[in-house]
């Protein structure tokens, strides 16, 4: 997956010619008849409107109060999904930890888009001390793990959602950098690009409206990408207990606590490590599929 990421696009694949069917890109799942994706998106979109729903279906208190009482109740009419060993109602907990994870997972990418774009974009537009520092930072940054790179932040930031929020996005910031960096270095030569300059539009303004609108439908499939990417590394360190602090609900958190009752109480462990699983699957299935509806030669391939 990396190594995709890290192949910058060329200046064919970084200005799309074609586009597909009517309906924009739903329309074009129907017509090529990729059910697949659809029900990947479909999956994604229930996702987060329970993620936004959580907290009118359950109360705070419900999801993280001890309630021994109730203490790993099996699936029935009153607890959907069961409930885990502190009595908890795990499809409250399951619906708190998406809003939770796909906070995290959405503010870490936007962070890492937003330095990585700018950054590439000074990299790739300019030359100089300053360019080839920020490139040489990049290539240090990606000779180590990015989870190895999160928990270093979060040992000097600490446990909360706002460190793993950071922590995976300066992990992923260097995947941007790189990504943005070839292209404008390429495009700055362009035709459209040197015509623009000539009658006195800035570099600014050449990076906004005529380098990053050609590498735009890129970065989006990229953003996809790395969604699923930050979802996964944001339960891994939860799981490691580098994330939010105990009664918050966190998928990887929750798949930890529920390890001693696999073998007695499954379910506890299937409720956040099922909703895991599908919503990374989700997200790379309907990654793969933006890659091709953009790319006009993926879709030829595929046909």
């Amino acid at each position: 997956m990396d190594s995709s990421i890290l192949a910058s696009p060329t200046p064919e694949t970084a200005t799309p010619t074609t586009r597909g069917p009517r309906g924009g890109f739903v329309g074009y799942l129907f017509a090529q008849r990729r059910w697949i994706a659809l029900l990947a998106l479909a999956v994604i979109v229930a996702v987060l409107v329970a993620a936004a729903l959580a907290p009118w279906l359950f109360d705070w208190n419900t999801v993280t109060r001890v309630n021994l009482a109730t203490s790993l109740t099996s699936p029935n009419a009153t607890f959907w999904l069961g409930t885990d060993q502190m009595g908890r109602d795990l499809l409250g907990r399951v619906m708190w930890g998406a809003r939770i994870t796909l906070t995290v997972a959405f503010g870490s990418v936007a962070i890492a888009v937003a330095v990585g774009l700018t950054l590439g974009g000074i990299a790739g537009y300019y030359s100089g001390i300053v360019p080839g520092a920020i490139l040489r930072l990049t290539d240090f940054m990606i000779a180590f793990p990015r989870t190895l790179v999160a928990i270093m932040v979060i040992t000097v930031a600490g446990n909360s959602v706002l460190s793993l929020t950071l922590a995976i996005a300066i992990s992923t910031i260097p995947i941007y950098v790189r990504f943005f960096a070839a292209p404008v270095r390429t495009l700055k030569a362009r035709e459209f690009v040197l015509a623009s300059k000539s009658i006195g539009v800035g570099d600014t303004g050449l990076l906004l409206t005529h380098i990053l609108p050609n590498v735009a439908s890129l970065v989006i499939v990229q953003v996809t990408v790395s969604i699923a990417e930050a979802i996964l590394i944001g339960s891994g360190l939860s799981f490691l207990g580098l994330g939010p602090a105990p009664p918050t609900p966190e998928w990887g958190a929750m798949i930890a606590e529920a390890r001693p009752f696999l073998s007695s109480h499954p379910y506890v462990l299937a409720a956040p490590g099922g909703a895991l699983f599908f919503v990374i699957l989700s997200f790379n299935l309907v990654g793969d599929a933006l890659r091709d509806y953009v790319d006009p030669k993926s879709r030829q391939g595929r046909s």
